[in-house]
């Protein structure tokens, strides 16, 4: 479940939510399932820290693309916000 944040390149995600308490692995998981739902091919990450589990989306390269994809999701998730991060590495295009 944990996506280890110390792997990949220097990149933007999404914090989409972030809960502690009984039951927030439980809440943390239907967010990142209603997310999934609605953005297919966007990734989701779920992180545990004592004693928060987080959930951060995307693998942006840039701040911008971070930012534009933010403004698509901000309505349905209003406390979301742009974090600096180590993100998967990009695939390669193969049509070179």
């Amino acid at each position: 479940m944990a996506h280890d944040e110390h792997d990949g390149v220097d990149g933007y995600r999404i914090h989409l939510f972030f809960e502690s308490g009984n039951n927030s692995k439980a809440r943390t998981m239907s967010v990142k399932n209603d997310f999934l739902r609605r953005y297919r091919g966007v990734g989701a990450y779920v992180i545990y820290r004592t004693p928060f589990y987080r959930l951060r989306v995307g693998d942006f390269r840039t701040r911008l693309e971070a930012e534009r994809f933010l403004q698509r999701v901000i309505r349905r998730y209003p406390s979301a916000y742009v974090v600096k991060t180590k993100i998967k590495f990009p695939k390669l295009d193969s049509s070179d």
